[in-house]
């Protein structure tokens, strides 16, 4: 067409002609062999570009192989794989190959020391890249088939790399395990041989790579291994059992081959060892506990003690003998407190309050806790005591009065010695404390207000002279001095006026006080006491005033006015 020739003016503006021969009074071209030739090899152009278009979207579409010559068989399984694998996505499988992507990058982090491992890891590194050039091409089914079975592969792998080193370790562990449980070879047939069957396979997977299934070869020879140690614990728990009867009927050569049977399987067993240990005496032990059970049959306590005392320290891990000596031991308790008790009664009843007491204590020292024995103790010691402290009690009581608490605290403090559950004596004790403390205090207060009004700081002593009055006990009558220090404060505490003038352009302040600021004449209420006064102006140097303010003396007249350079600009 015309417009096409400029290709420039074609670019900014196209017109297109629905019939470019319109307007044209040209007549109707006629055929020649030049145009039938064009149109020919033109037409068989266009019909090659459209076939190809359409296989190669047959084969996008419906899979590669759909012009493949295969026969056609009647497997179902198959052809409908590949027919879905036909229909993956784009998406689908850009998001495995993501998937495959992260998962292959974390794998190669892992260490693939070993020969399988690193094949294993060049397949998969193959694999990848053959999915990628199916992704690359569109040809989508393919790839989303090929990175799905390298996620397989690849999870298999990780797993695998996992439990090499478990594997290992196991493969270390069942040898030793093995040594250590030869000894109980006879006891357990044939489980050490499978035991060690299985380390040996275990070690041909472990050097194929198979490291999932040495783990699992490993733990079937430690379940092997297992079976072995309980017969051989319960060898070595029969033997101990057998030992420890024939102790208790003091069959030595018995309960030695027991014992001996038991460390021969069991070598260095603590437990075997000391039975060995009490066999060598146990005739003699056994001999002196039919001794000390004779002895309790005839009520010869303290003898039976002692022949249990001599058969538990031949030996010490005899239960026989450590039941015997304390069973022994209770009943001669019994007998001295049945002893003791009756005595008491008989000086309780002649009111010999000091036989009471001692017989008493006697029977307390066998059995501490008998309430009727503490009752008649208690009962005795208030008789034997009871005017001591009656009398003790009387004597706080007239200290107290007399105001004399120092030595009322003492005198109540003695009968809490004597009686220490005497609730007058308690209180009395706490009272005259109480007393003495606020006395302490009172004294203590009174000094540090009579210091401040030392140092003229009349509101500090008002407020500690306050305190003192408040602790003060009611009886107390105030010293003279005291009543001085009052009187002081008293006086002391009224405000005082004073009259302060400055220039009017000084600012002036009563320091922790009060802001007067720039004044020409102002008059202040102040309690009494020292202040600071302190005037400013902007260059000119501070004035600075000490201002003692007293009640009795004519109120001040203060001047505070800046009035020389600071020399500065």
């Amino acid at each position: 067409m015309a417009e096409d020739n400029d290709t420039s003016s074609g670019r900014k503006r196209r017109i297109i002609h629905w019939n470019p021969d319109a307007g044209r009074e040209q007549a109707k071209r006629r055929w020649t062999w030049q145009r039938i030739l064009g149109w020919g090899v033109g037409g068989t152009l266009a019909l090659l570009i459209v076939a190809g278009l359409v296989i190669r979207g047959a084969k996008l579409v419906l899979g590669p192989d759909i012009f493949s010559s295969h026969p056609v068989t009647a497997e179902a399984g198959p052809n409908l794989a590949d027919a879905n694998a036909a229909f993956v996505s784009q998406a689908k499988a850009e998001q495995s190959h993501e998937l495959a992507s992260k998962t292959l990058s974390q794998l190669r982090r892992m260490p693939a020391d070993h020969p399988v491992q690193m094949q294993q890891m060049i397949l998969m590194e193959k694999s990848f890249n053959e999915g990628e050039t199916a992704l690359s091409g569109r040809d989508y089914g393919e790839a989303f088939a090929i990175f799905n079975a390298l996620a397989r592969d690849m999870e298999a792998f990780g797993t695998n790399v996992k439990i090499k080193g478990e594997a290992k370790q196991a493969y270390d562990a069942i040898l030793l395990r093995i040594k250590d449980l030869e000894i109980a070879r006879d006891l357990a047939p044939g489980s050490l041989e499978s035991a060690f069957e299985a380390a040996g396979q275990g070690r041909q997977l472990l050097n194929d790579g198979n490291f999932t299934g040495a783990k699992k070869i490993f733990d079937h020879g430690f379940a092997e291994l297992k079976k072995a140690e309980q017969m051989l614990a319960t060898h070595v728990r029969d033997s101990l059992l057998r030992g420890q009867k024939a102790l208790t009927v003091g069959q030595k050569e018995e309960a030695q081959g027991a014992f001996q049977a038991a460390l021969q399987k069991s070598p260095g067993n603590e437990t075997a060892l000391q039975g060995l240990k009490r066999a060598e005496t146990i005739d003699r032990v056994y001999a002196l506990l039919q001794q000390g059970d004779n002895f309790e049959k005839q009520s010869q306590f303290a003898q039976a003690a002692e022949s249990y005392q001599k058969a538990f320290t031949l030996d010490g891990f005899s239960a026989a003998a450590q039941e015997g000596q304390s069973r022994a031991a209770r009943l001669e308790k019994e007998a001295k407190f049945a002893n003791a008790k009756s005595a008491a009664d008989a000086a309780f009843k002649a009111k010999d309050w000091a036989k009471v007491i001692s017989e008493s204590e006697s029977a307390l020292k066998v059995y501490p806790t008998k309430g009727e024995v503490q009752a008649m103790l208690k009962s005795a010691k208030e008789n034997a005591h009871k005017e001591a402290v009656q009398k003790s009690l009387a004597k706080g009581y007239a200290y107290e009065n007399d105001h004399q608490w120092k030595e009322a605290r003492d005198a109540y403090y003695e009968t809490m010695q004597l009686q220490p559950d005497h609730v007058d004596a308690r209180e009395g004790y706490t009272r005259a404390g109480t007393v003495i403390r606020a006395l302490l205090q009172y004294e203590k207060l009174v000094d540090a207000a009579e210091q401040l009004a030392n140092k003229n700081e009349f509101q500090a002593a008002r407020m500690r002279f306050n305190e003192a009055m408040s602790v003060k006990p009611a009886y107390l009558v105030n010293s003279e001095r005291v009543q001085q220090l009052h009187a002081l404060i008293m006086a002391q505490n009224q405000p005082v006026e004073v009259t302060f003038k400055s220039d009017g352009n000084t600012w002036v302040q009563i320091t922790n006080f009060k802001m007067l600021g720039k004044i020409d004449t102002a008059t202040v209420k102040i309690l009494p006491g020292d202040y600071e006064v302190v005037g400013r102006r902007k260059g000119f140097r501070d004035v600075q005033m000490m201002l003692q303010v007293r009640n009795g003396t004519p109120p001040p007249t203060v001047t505070v006015a800046c009035s020389v350079s600071s020399g500065r600009g």
